[in-house]
């Protein structure tokens, strides 16, 4: 019993819920991950450049209903299924093309880094987030 109690923090932890940051060239996105209905989403929750938040920045690449919508509050994965000690089967939107494309997540370095794997066909892109601790 103590055992587990004990491995709760870490396995928390280990989760691939929280918040995260991307760091690009120029900016910075802020995502929050959530489980929902045995599902993990993961919405925009900020854009920094320069260390200060761009309220303007918005999707002018998306497609149809995101078309230049606000960065903030941009779902930017779903459908997203535990499979072992990952994610998998859910949609990712790269905002920096516009494109959906199939996503992979996994965590690493004892959870502090998310995996986030984007592919169409045989092309894949692996971006890694840092947790942002709260």
């Amino acid at each position: 019993m103590l055992s587990a109690i004990l491995a709760a923090p870490a396995l928390a932890q280990n989760s691939a819920v929280g918040l995260w940051k991307n760091v690009e060239p120029n900016k910075v996105t802020i995502i929050r991950t959530y489980e929902e209905g045995g599902h993990l989403l993961g919405k925009v929750e900020k854009v920094l450049k320069n260390d200060v938040e761009d309220k303007d920045a918005k999707c002018a690449k998306c497609k149809d209903e995101n078309k230049d919508k606000p960065m903030a509050g941009l779902q930017l994965i779903w459908d997203m299924r535990k499979d072992g000690d990952k994610w998998t089967g859910g949609k990712l939107l790269d905002p920096e093309t516009g494109r959906v494309v199939n996503c992979k997540l996994e965590t690493a370095d004892g959870g502090k880094k998310l995996m986030v794997k984007g592919s169409v066909a045989i092309m894949s892109k692996t971006q890694t987030w840092t947790r942002v601790t709260e």
